[in-house]
């Protein structure tokens, strides 16, 4: 039987709170910091948190976002508008936001494709310069790679925040690029967790950290599409 988020988490609490009861406060103390516990009972803090059945099954769900997602923008791709770009004297958007892969400061990065960023379904990252992101993968944790994105990835979404400036965007790449060196974090229901991250985690934190916003909705693991998604952002590019 398929469990709402809401029972899931509630389990969850449950299982913290027999641990509570049975072996006292010390390991209440030890839960708080500890990484998702599985159905089982088994700590899991690495790649194996993939195998348990609530996360395949919230995967299930972020797949099927991924879906609806392109079903909705399907024929729209290319023409989104970066309203935060620089206009020209003239008042139109420069060539630069109208189509084209960006490179402003702070956009998020987005994609579906099935790549090896640890959490198995897309990934995500943000555009620290016009030529380097900030992303996390499983090797190596936090990092900057190279902002090529367009040829990196067949399916790509640029987005930006509601009621940010595109400054406020620059200084949450910044925020991003601080936090390089960081390990992977495999907790991926442990959102309020900042010595480590995983790659949607990353932006994720960076502007509810900053600005209070919240660019996953629907709460649980914050998947990569969760920031396409979001009534806190809107698409600026796609491809």
């Amino acid at each position: 039987m398929k469990l709402s988020y809401f029972k899931k988490k509630k389990f969850r609490m449950e299982i913290v709170k027999k641990v509570k009861t049975s072996l006292g406060v010390f390991l209440l103390v030890v839960a708080t910091f500890t990484v998702h516990v599985s159905a089982a009972g088994t700590v899991v803090g690495n790649e194996s948190i993939k195998d348990t059945a609530e996360f395949k099954y919230e995967q299930q769900l972020a797949i099927e976002k991924q879906i609806k997602l392109e079903e909705l923008i399907k024929g729209k791709k290319g023409s989104f508008v970066d309203p935060k770009s620089s206009l020209r004297s003239d008042g139109i958007f420069s060539t630069s936001s109208t189509g084209t892969y960006p490179t402003r400061y702070g956009v998020i990065l987005v994609t579906t494709d099935g790549v090896s960023s640890g959490i198995g379904t897309g990934h995500a990252g943000i555009i620290w310069t016009s030529t380097t992101t900030v992303e996390s993968f499983p090797n190596g944790g936090v990092q900057t790679k190279p902002n090529d994105w367009n040829t990196r990835y067949k399916s790509v979404y640029g987005v930006t925040t509601r009621g940010t400036t595109a400054s406020q965007d620059n200084e949450a790449s910044n925020w991003c690029r601080a936090k390089v060196s960081l390990p992977y974090n495999w907790n991926f229901w442990n959102t309020s967790i900042r010595s480590s991250f995983y790659c949607s985690h990353l932006v994720w934190a960076a502007f509810k950290d900053l600005y209070g916003i919240n660019t996953d909705d629907d709460g649980g693991i914050v998947w990569p599409v969760d920031l396409v998604n979001s009534n806190n952002t809107y698409i600026v590019y796609s491809k």
